[in-house]
């Protein structure tokens, strides 16, 4: 008897799009939040258009395995000039952080007096009489002036007893022009600071928000192959192209049309990119990177402070470090590149530029992908330090001072050779 033969047929899927996607001209939105009848908030969008384009999907199956291929190019994203603005009725939040600042400073102060009034109370048990000064308090053992908070010299204490302890800021104060804290002996409280008092009588204000983008770019142009079988299900991707940008963004809060006290956030351009990037795994696995290259950039991100929390002590100070001698904080650069040669090695490199300090760093790196985390090892790699500002170049030379070591230089330029795991690397010479 013959037995006719049959070959087994494949179950084939073929479709095409050439573009599909959505589109929207001069949108505008206007919302009144429920108990809030002082707020109003708004948004706006010129242009938005989001597609595919491209697209190509095939599938072959039959019952021992499943093949699909996609495809595509896409989602791509482009969206122009949208604008959201609120405006807020709600405490003034620059107030706030001066008081928050004000009252950290108080702090130490405050115990040291609660301290030297507890000391007080001991004397008078033991002798009946009150103290002259602070130092018989001291040489009789009432008060320990080398714990804290009385170990704190940037504030001196005077007794006038029986009416007032009083704190007055010294010249190593970070604000030595700070009104002195009385302490009322008969009732035991401090007494009110004007300063104090004239912020916690600023009422609350409309806030007026504004948040901006000119630009935002998406585009992507990728490869998708699946393979499903029995025994396993396996996926390959190959992203030829992907760029995500973001263009002149700025966002700004003015409380009660107080100009001086704006606060404001400008970044031209931000970028995320990735080109050639290959990698496979199975849906049950961690996938493996076989090769891709990477960018970010973020370019002149400027940060404006309100002139209030600017003149703020431990602010100016900061500032007054890097340089810095507005209220205007610069990043003209944060870069950083990398190139995935192969699953196990890449190089990359880091850029950090200000107008007190550039960082620079080159190097490569091994890659071990057998984890759920991969784990990276630096090899070779250089970090260069310029300080720019004086500030800067004085608290380094401080910091070289105190841990007694010196920075390894060229000129001006502090060069460290770095090499071991990411997550604990080792600094040659350190």
């Amino acid at each position: 008897m013959i037995v006719p033969l049959f070959a087994q047929s494949d179950e084939k899927y073929n479709a095409t799009i050439f573009e599909t996607g959505l589109y929207a001209k001069d949108l505008h939105f206007d919302w009144k939040p429920l108990n809030r009848k002082l707020d109003i908030h708004s948004a706006d969008i010129r242009e938005i258009n989001f597609r595919f384009s491209d697209l190509d999907l095939n599938y072959i199956g039959n019952d021992n395995k499943k093949t699909a291929s996609i495809k595509f190019s896409g989602p791509n994203l482009s969206l122009q000039e949208l604008t959201v603005r609120s405006s807020i009725h709600s405490e003034n939040w620059v107030t706030k952080e001066k008081i928050a600042r004000l009252e950290k400073r108080e702090s130490i102060p405050k115990l040291s007096i609660e301290s030297i009034a507890s000391g007080i109370d001991l004397y008078m048990i033991d002798h009946n009489s009150l103290p002259g000064n602070i130092n018989e308090l001291a040489v009789k053992q009432y008060l320990d002036m080398s714990i804290p908070p009385l170990d704190d010299y940037s504030w001196s204490y005077t007794l006038d007893l029986p009416e007032q302890i009083i704190a007055k800021p010294t010249h190593i104060n970070i604000k030595p022009s700070a009104h002195a804290i009385y302490y009322d002996w008969q009732t035991r409280s401090f007494q009110l600071d004007p300063e104090k008092d004239s912020l916690y009588n600023v009422p609350i204000t409309d806030w007026e928000y504004i948040f901006e983008i000119e630009k935002i770019s998406q585009v992507f142009s990728s490869n998708i192959d699946l393979e499903i079988s029995e025994d396993k299900s396996e996926f390959d991707l190959n992203m030829k192209r992907g760029q995500f940008r973001i263009s002149k963004t700025s966002f700004s809060a003015t409380p009660g049309k107080q100009l001086d006290d704006r606060s404001s956030l400008s970044l031209p351009e931000f970028l995320l990119e990735a080109n050639d990037v290959v990698l496979n795994g199975s849906f049950s696995g961690t996938p493996i990177i076989h090769r891709g290259k990477g960018k970010f950039r973020i370019r002149n991100f400027e940060i404006k402070i309100p002139k209030g929390i600017k003149e703020e002590p431990e602010i100016d100070a900061m500032l007054k470090t890097l340089g810095i001698w507005n209220n205007s904080l610069m990043i003209r650069l944060i870069e950083f590149d990398i190139n995935l040669i192969n699953e196990f090695t890449g190089d990359m490199g880091f850029r950090f530029q200000t107008p007190f300090l550039k960082v620079s760093v080159d190097g490569d790196f091994s890659l071990q992908q057998t984890d759920s985390i991969p784990k990276l090892v630096l090899h070779d790699t250089e970090v260069r330090i310029h300080p720019i500002s004086l500030g800067m170049r004085k608290w380094l030379g401080e910091w070289e001072q105190k841990n007694g070591k010196d920075f390894d230089r060229e000129g001006a330029t502090i060069v460290l050779k770095i090499n071991g795991p990411i997550e604990n690397p080792i600094i040659q010479g350190y």
